[in-house]
């Protein structure tokens, strides 16, 4: 009875091909994994979290020593 319309056919063309879309991927994950390797240099033995807690409960020691010498 009534005709359907049919889909219009574009020829579109998107704005990056896929072949850039690869390429710029693969260049944002060497980048990316370069960015991380330099990040991930090793910490010196003070800035870690156990020299820390260990420094922290020596210096909670010598105050208390260091209280008992005032009284």
């Amino acid at each position: 009875m009534f005709k359907q319309r049919k889909n219009k056919r574009f020829s579109y063309k998107p704005r990056f091909s896929e072949t850039e879309e690869e390429k710029s991927k693969t260049n944002f994950e060497a980048k990316w994994n370069e960015a991380r390797r330099e990040t991930q240099r090793r910490g010196s033995f003070l800035t870690s979290l156990p020299a820390l807690i260990i420094m922290l409960i020596a210096i909670i020691v010598l105050m208390y020593v260091l209280d008992g010498y005032m009284n």
